[in-house]
């Protein structure tokens, strides 16, 4: 029995973020590198009612998103409370009082819901308690409850102060966008940093695995109400990304992978990808394989609140091409962005104009021209305006933008 129960939890290792390596079960000393957030001290919130904590570290409202705990019967959510507890008291053993397999289930969702519990290092099995007539689980932490508590408290505080740049015009999708925009143009994927899963390294040291970012991106949205969940998967490696929830629809959002990379993303720092931002089952399935971690999300159908169908920068049919090409130029020359981006409706559609574009390259021909030059007048500024196809397998056509002073020449 023992061995089986071995089995089933070490099957189970909590993600730790686009990362195909194993976390390190030796617990490791805190640095002391956190960021504080007063006067050079770690300190309570003002005004924290510590009498209301049920577990040692400190939990930020809006740092738990729930989906399918809310689903639990009545004996898996006394047991998840159970774990939710021990865990945030960095108890070293919990009892384990049902099938492992329901065990395995509730920690990996404890793993996904509970956003600030990045101080577990391990959990495996232990030897089993006579006395209590019980096998345990044993976990193992990297971080003490005062450690994670003021890892949290930093993160509340960042999270307020981008909170804080939400304006009332704000729409449900402009605040994503902006929450999205925000984490990708703040944070740096980054492999080697010890607190990359975590909101505090998303947040605070703006470096994390995807792990951070998709648990960032679900407590921003807690914390001005967004209904959302995160998703576990896979691409090549382990993954997660988030859902969300906009008049009725689901769509999924993956911060990490709408990150450029590349020698595109080092000359233009500021460019930011929308390719799974709002998008589709159908979409995502594409390059991501979705888990059911004892729980199913839900189906994404709409493409309502996509990103380039929101932003009239989806070409359907070539008689619109211009059009639409013309409202991205302006949208990027007045945020004097570096570039510029369209999706086209069909692999045919995109191939037909890249040839065009490629063919007035060759022979000095003024495709597109009229465009620039409207755009130009208009915002009195001298454009150069070119192309890449670096991210032609999404059906996506970036255009890199070039500011010259003063309008455009005879």
């Amino acid at each position: 029995m023992r061995r089986l129960l071995l089995s089933v939890l070490a099957a189970a290792v909590l993600l730790c973020g686009c990362s195909d390596e194993t976390d390190d079960l030796d617990e490791r000393s805190f640095d002391g590198s956190y960021h504080v957030i007063a006067d050079g001290t770690a300190v309570l919130i003002e005004g924290e009612d510590v009498s209301e904590q049920k577990t040692a570290v400190y939990i930020p409202d809006g740092m738990e998103t729930v989906y399918a705990s809310a689903h639990l019967d009545e004996g898996q959510r006394e047991i998840y409370d159970m774990l939710v507890e021990s865990i945030g008291n960095c108890e070293q053993k919990a009892p384990m009082l049902a099938d492992a397999s329901v065990y395995t289930t509730l920690l990996n969702l404890i793993s996904i819901e509970q956003l600030g519990y990045g101080h577990i290092s391990g959990r495996k099995v232990g030897e089993y308690d006579m006395e209590n007539q019980y096998f345990p689980v044993e976990f193992t932490y990297r971080y003490t409850p005062e450690e994670m508590s003021n890892m949290n408290r930093s993160a509340e505080g960042v999270a307020n102060e981008i909170i804080s740049g939400i304006t009332d015009d704000m729409t449900v999708y402009d605040k994503l966008k902006y929450f999205h925009d925000y984490l990708i143009t703040h944070c740096e994927s980054d492999e080697e940093d010890e607190y990359a899963n975590t909101i505090y390294g998303a947040l605070v040291r703006g470096k994390a695995l995807c792990e951070g970012y998709a648990k960032s991106f679900s407590y921003l949205c807690n914390k001005v109400g967004i209904e959302n969940m995160i998703v576990t998967g896979s691409t090549d490696v382990a993954h997660m990304w988030n859902m969300v929830k906009v008049d009725g629809n689901w769509y999924h959002v993956d911060v990490t992978w709408d990150k450029p990379e590349g020698a595109l993303a080092e000359e233009y720092p500021d460019i930011i990808m929308y390719q799974y931002f709002m998008v589709t089952d159908s979409v995502i399935e594409n390059d991501h394989d979705i888990w059911t971690l004892g729980y199913t999300p839900p189906h994404a159908y709409s493409t309502k609140e996509n990103y380039f169908v929101k932003e009239g920068l989806y070409i359907s049919d070539e008689s619109e091409l211009e059009s639409i090409i013309e409202n991205a130029f302006r949208k990027s020359v007045s945020n004097h962005s570096s570039t510029a981006m369209v999706k086209f409706d069909t692999t045919n559609l995109m191939l037909s104009t890249m040839r065009n574009l490629a063919e007035s390259a060759e022979n000095g021909g003024d495709y597109l021209k009229s465009v620039i030059d409207r755009v130009s007048d208009n915002f009195g500024v001298k454009l150069n305006v070119s192309w890449t196809d670096y991210y032609s397998p999404y059906r996506t056509l970036v255009f890199v933008i070039e500011y010259g002073s003063g309008g455009t020449e005879d």
